[in-house]
């Protein structure tokens, strides 16, 4: 077997590796959140640590082993499944799952005051799965327990097993609906996939026989890429440490409107470096609808045009009510589009399925993809009609928020924005669109615990396993044991994540530790669901309105796209130009980036391209380095606060 076939990847060396690195992701990533208050090394589509733990095997340990010899040399493939672990398992930690869902399952509880009501609108409605019952146990989660008093295990045993159960067959899901849109995505109409170039380029293998690293660590320009971040954010960091370091402003606002309408600007180097991999009219599209989206914000606000009844529940940023809605009507019909054009694709495997045959190129048979995704579905349904949603809410909210899902991880896949998100989940449209009337309070009641796993979305194991069945799909038909490599890095992942978590909160209490995880995540969803029962919505034909309007929108932007070829704007900009990570960490960027890559193209061609395409790789390289060395270094001498990336 050569070093190049697919079963030499999945090996029980890559997998020991991938298991042991996710396990430190697990521990690592809550430490420096929740303790250190600094970057978020999990937070994204490609998370920072998995890079850097990567660059470490690529760097140090890879050229020792392949020094000692052929034998002992980690081969291609076993790095990409090390990698693809890492970033399967960095989603549940932190941001992804683990995070927010400590805190939201007991937060209701926690908070219920006389004054918000809760006691009396969604406590009665909390089925013994959702949540921990032992006010006792809950109290010390938030508020710390003496020291060498045990941990009450026993208080969180039912809710910790009920919702594992749930988010393990949900992401069964996902890989199953992955695998079945893989070979469109990959094969057929071969989307760039911009996230996978820089660890694709880690992983390259020496061509010259006695060299021992791979051709992009020898290349000037990417050390020079690398030094700037890691200079400028170094400098920066110091002023935690003396005055006498004046720190260099990276980001700021103009004021367009004083006290409505701001312009925000960051350079993040990151993004820049990531969006120079773009296709130019991708990068285009992403800031010109971000000024078309400022420009009408900016109209709406002189002339008053507002939605009324407020926000609605994780519409990304706030920026602007009717922009969220029109947005989320784009997202809406890029993933009703993606869907469409993968249907000869997905009949293809249902004719294989349904003769029992293999499918080249995937990672689980086409008979198990199908007969995954309806069985998980299924239990996914019975299990929230079992803690009380109705029937017909529960299949309006998977089917949302696959569909959300779908739409995002396209946008990543073509776009490689690390830190997209929805302009906005589905809980938004069911708990407005049908009403507290119809839905009443024990569904509102499910929605909001809904949140644990559909609610924030930079972080989302649709985007992990669509770029890992990428990679996979690199070295030749991948091997049959990546799922199980898969699911055990979810499991590792999991584990360590909420086993650690747990013992910071109970260590220190959790309102000590980070003031969103523990004030503002558990408090969000039933916020907003008691607002919206107190004060029945009278705009839903206004807020509908605008998310047909952007759904025509999009559908007209996917015409023009697919008709003309001269066409210059990519719809994928239109659904997240006005989200958060957008307005406030990556137009700018995004911005500069097309600028110089547009001037590339014009005057150098694909030679310069090629030739600068390092430096760009080790903006990104060198800032996400920079961010966990000083998470380390901070944490060290108990510095909090200095968050050096985020998106």
């Amino acid at each position: 077997m050569t070093s190049t076939t697919p079963r030499a990847g999945v090996t029980w060396r890559a997998v020991l590796i991938g298991a042991v690195l996710v396990g430190a992701i697990s521990v690592i990533s809550p430490w420096a959140i929740l303790m250190v208050k600094g970057s978020q090394l999990t937070s994204n589509a490609i998370p920072i640590i998995a890079v850097v733990f990567l660059l470490v095997l690529t760097l140090l340990i890879a050229p020792v082993l392949r020094a000692m010899g052929a034998r002992w040399a980690l081969r291609r493939g076993e790095l990409v499944t090390v990698y693809a672990m890492m970033l399967v398992g960095s989603v549940v930690v932190t941001t992804g799952f683990t995070g927010s869902f400590l805190s939201i399952i007991s937060g209701l509880q926690y908070y219920a005051t006389p004054e918000n009501e809760w006691a009396d609108l969604f406590l009665p409605h909390v089925h013994p799965w959702l949540g921990p019952t032992d006010a006792e146990a809950i109290r010390l989660f938030y508020e710390g327990m003496p020291r060498g008093m045990p941990l009450p295990w026993h208080a969180w045993q039912t809710p910790l097993l009920a919702w594992i159960s749930f988010i393990l067959v949900f992401y069964w899901v996902i890989l199953c609906l992955g695998v079945l849109l893989r070979g469109q995505w990959v094969d057929n109409e071969r989307l760039v996939f911009p996230l996978t170039r820089l660890p694709l380029a880690m992983i390259e293998e020496p061509q010259e026989r006695g060299r021992l690293l791979g051709g992009l660590y020898r290349k000037r320009l990417l050390w020079l890429g690398v030094a700037l971040p890691v200079l400028l954010h170094s400098w920066n960091s110091l002023q935690f440490y003396h005055d006498a370091f004046r720190p260099i402003r990276l980001s700021g606002s103009v004021v367009l409107l004083p006290g409505l309408v701001g312009m925000p600007f960051r350079l993040n180097l990151p993004v820049l470096g990531l969006a120079y991999l773009m296709s130019v009219n991708v990068a285009f599209s992403i800031w010109f609808f971000f000024l078309l989206g400022l420009l009408e914000w900016l109209l709406s606000a002189r002339l008053g045009i507002s939605i009324s009844g407020g926000g609605d529940i994780w519409t990304s940023g706030g920026y602007s009510l009717p922009c969220s809605y029109q947005m989320a009507g784009g997202m809406l019909a890029l993933a009703l589009f993606v869907l469409w054009t993968a249907r000869a694709h997905v009949r293809g495997l249902a004719r294989l399925a349904w003769r029992g045959q293999a499918a080249p190129g995937e990672i689980l048979s086409p008979r198990l993809a199908f007969c995954g995704l309806a069985g998980g579905i299924a239990f996914m349904l019975g299990w929230l009609w079992l803690t009380g949603m109705s029937l017909y809410v529960a299949v309006l909210l998977v089917a949302g928020a696959l569909l959300a899902f779908v739409g995002l991880s396209r946008v990543v896949c073509e776009a490689g924005l690390p830190g997209a998100q929805v302009p906005m989940v589905p809980q938004a449209f069911i708990t407005r669109g049908l009403g507290p009337e119809l839905l009443g309070l024990k569904n509102m009641t499910c929605l909001g615990f809904s949140t644990v796993w559909m609610g924030e979305t930079a972080a989302n194991m649709m985007n992990a396993v669509v770029h890992s069945l990428k990679l996979t799909s690199t070295g030749g038909p991948p091997s049959r044991r990546m799922p199980w490599a898969i699911l055990l890095a979810i499991a590792v992942g999991l584990a360590g994540s909420i086993w650690f978590t747990m013992h910071l909160a109970y260590r220190y209490g959790g309102i000590n530790l980070h003031s969103w995880y523990y004030d503002g995540a558990p408090r969000w969803p039933f916020d907003y669901m008691s607002s919206v029962f107190n004060l029945p919505e009278g705009s839903i034909g206004t807020r509908f309105g605008f998310a047909i309007g952007g759904a025509v929108f999009m559908a007209v932007l996917l015409f023009l796209r697919q008709r003309f070829v001269w066409w210059p704007l990519h719809p994928i900009g239109f659904p997240i130009a006005m989200t958060y990570t957008i307005v406030s960490y990556g137009w700018f960027s995004i911005f500069l980036a097309w600028l110089v890559k547009s001037t590339v193209l014009r005057y150098g061609g694909v030679r310069l391209y090629r030739t600068l395409l390092p430096f760009f790789l080790g903006l990104v390289l060198g800032e996400f380095t920079a961010a966990c060395l000083w998470v380390f270094i901070d944490g060290a001498y108990g510095v909090e606060g200095n968050m050096i990336f985020n998106f």
